[in-house]
């Protein structure tokens, strides 16, 4: 008999409380939420899978993005990344693309472009250096961080994330540029940056019809002079239709919106 043990802490009763159970009831799910400014963990929800190592899917193309304007695969934001001509399923990432639409349309045939670029050595230098969770890149360039050899915990997401934003990872250029890339949209009055990531828990075609997924959703959400980082992931009960990503996405601003974060 399987036991889950759901926990929640509340660090700072400034934040307004959030029903963690009412947002996760068609998941399994772990949220953490951390000021930048001291590390403090603000609120948790189940921390024990907060330390559990899944595959980051397309929430390693933060780290991809770093890698790339770090070791100078992109040169800036607008570079235009010539189509491979290969037709996929979403039109949207049938042409040209740059860094930015890369980001925002999760692209992962431009992931599967930088990779070789960079090589195996740098990338598991890097990886080293970023103390990216098992650091495992074994599964290939094409398929390393889909549900495959490379995984990463919820709370090493945002230790990555943190060091990766007070620019302690890379050149000045290269982190101001790949939070360029991460911006979403404004959330309130803040500044909402982040990634998505789906994986299938079975096989690899939750997404072509329903199937249970993994979904993450990473970030950092910048509010005038207050800088929060937070990871969340949850691993669906029942078959769904759409994607886990955007879904641990959406729940995810529920969640910063009713602690009061985004005011």
């Amino acid at each position: 008999m399987k036991i889950l043990f759901f926990t929640l802490i509340l660090v700072n009763t400034a934040f307004a409380t959030v029903d963690f159970k009412k947002h996760f009831t068609d998941r399994e799910a772990c949220f953490t939420i951390s000021d930048m400014s001291n590390g403090k963990v603000i609120a948790e929800y189940n921390s024990p899978r907060c330390d559990q190592r899944i595959p980051p899917n397309s929430s390693f193309k933060i780290a991809a993005s770093l890698m790339a304007f770090d070791k100078g695969v992109f040169k800036d934001e607008n570079q235009v990344i010539k189509w491979d001509g290969v037709k996929r399923d979403r039109p949207e990432i049938n042409q040209d693309l740059t860094p930015m639409t890369f980001m925002s349309t999760s692209a992962k045939w431009v992931t599967e472009w930088i990779m070789p670029q960079l090589g195996e050595k740098t990338i598991h230098d890097l990886l080293e250096k970023y103390n990216y969770g098992n650091k495992d890149f074994s599964g290939g360039m094409k398929t390393a961080w889909v549900t495959s050899s490379l995984r990463i915990s919820p709370r090493e997401q945002v230790n990555f994330l943190t060091n990766f934003w007070n620019g302690k990872l890379a050149s000045e250029s290269a982190t101001n540029l790949t939070k360029k890339v991460m911006f979403i949209k404004k959330l309130g009055n803040a500044d909402l940056y982040g990634k998505t990531g789906t994986g299938c828990v079975k096989g690899h075609d939750c997404m072509a019809k329903p199937g249970k997924m993994f979904g993450w959703f990473v970030g950092v959400l910048k509010n005038g002079d207050k800088t929060y980082v937070f990871a969340g992931n949850g691993t669906d009960l029942e078959d769904q239709k759409t994607p886990g990503g955007p879904r641990m996405r959406d729940t995810t601003m529920e969640i910063l919106t009713e602690m009061g974060l985004t005011k």
